[in-house]
């Protein structure tokens, strides 16, 4: 087994927050519409411009015995273990349980998500500098994902080349809110300026989807018949389908050898076949002599094992696919302290997962390969 790992995808989520966060960091014009906590319907709640965010849980959350469970639940504290996300030393305590020793955090699958643009950078800017001290806090151990704005281009080159500037090398949007609008014209100062400054830029599971984003969601306006389960907030990997194939088909990635690209809890079972597929259909289009304003000429299988890299938490199906994925570019994740996460038996579920492993690509897989990917 491996001794300890590197978990290349965790979280700090809004309802772990300080309630003071954005009140303490925002300009004085913002103060009476900034994120704040506050009661609703008996529970303590993160409130934006009179929109509702998401619940706090680093208040009597965890007392309340109707919510929903979480990681936390699986090991029993005393007092309130909501804070342990956002205290270092507490967080600290949760790694080491799981035998992670260094964590990569990105930002709120949630939230933080506003009409008015000037709120908006205000609120992303105030987030992404707290996470940074955060990070300092722990920097041997810590590694944080800076949040962007998918609705504005320029808002997100000058906060990307900002955080750049403050060490931070990796920036998130959430999947559900990319959409086609990033793969033209006005966003290509932005991936020429993540190309040029060494900046990895992610896609990670989440965000509210807006009219004339990707999504999956076919569901009927009125629904008579409820399912027994759910695919969760991947929706089984299907969000990421078009966003991803986006990257090639737009010729983002072609054009820019050197931008790299994460997909963050997306799952690797998927993504070879969609590869293959892409290469279908670049012979294609190809054969037909193709009308695209940016005519590709490498190959996506040849882009993606360059350019792109992906993590998952648990994939049987996706570890029986590392040599068409490639080995380098698959890295394990523990997703704390998210539902879905395999913490704190994150050891025992990659014993059980990996017993047809070998030791050396394990170790790739849950530790060599995110240390050189991020240069740890």
């Amino acid at each position: 087994m491996t001794e300890s790992m590197i978990s290349a995808d965790d979280h700090i989520d809004l309802g772990y927050l300080p309630a003071d966060l954005f009140l303490e960091r925002l300009p004085k014009e913002f103060k009476d519409r900034a994120p704040h906590v506050e009661e609703k319907n008996g529970k303590e709640m993160w409130v934006c411009d009179g929109a509702t965010w998401g619940d706090w849980r680093a208040g009597r959350w965890s007392e309340d015995t109707k919510r929903p469970r979480v990681a936390l639940d699986r090991v029993k504290f005393e007092g309130n273990f909501g804070i342990r996300p956002t205290t270092t030393a507490l967080r600290l305590e949760d790694m080491d349980r799981d035998s992670v020793k260094f964590s990569v955090m990105y930002p709120p699958i949630f939230g933080m998500r506003m009409k008015d643009k000037e709120l908006g950078k205000a609120v992303i800017r105030a987030y992404n500098d707290w996470s940074a001290e955060f990070e300092k806090s722990a920097p041997d151990r810590f590694r944080i994902v800076a949040q962007m704005l998918p609705d504005d281009p320029e808002a997100s080159t000058e906060e990307m080349l900002r955080c750049a500037a403050m060490g931070i090398r990796q920036v998130n949007f959430l999947v559900g809110t990319v959409s086609t609008a990033m793969y033209q014209p006005s966003w290509d100062g932005f991936w020429d300026a993540a190309e040029a400054n060494n900046i990895v830029v992610n896609y990670h599971v989440g965000g509210p989807s807006q009219s004339g984003t990707f999504s999956s969601n076919q569901a009927p306006a009125e629904e008579t018949r409820r399912p027994a389960f759910g695919m969760g907030l991947g929706e089984g990997s299907t969000v990421f389908f078009q966003p991803f194939v986006g990257l090639f088909s737009y010729g983002i990635l072609e054009k820019r050898p050197n931008l790299r690209v994460v997909l963050a809890e997306s799952g690797t079972g998927w993504i070879p076949f969609q590869v293959q597929e892409m290469d279908y259909r670049f012979y294609q289009a190809q054969a037909r002599g193709g009308s695209a304003d940016y005519p590709l000429k490498k190959l996506p299988s040849e882009i993606f094992k360059n350019q792109v890299w992906a993590t998952y938490q648990q994939d049987f199906v996706g570890l029986n696919l590392i040599q068409f994925f490639g080995e380098g570019h698959m890295m394990w994740a523990s997703d704390y302290p998210h539902p879905d996460s395999t913490w704190p038996n994150s050891v025992a579920i990659l014993d059980k997962e990996m017993a047809t492993i070998d030791a050396a690509m394990r170790q790739k897989i849950t530790h060599d390969n995110a240390k050189e990917f991020y240069k740890l």
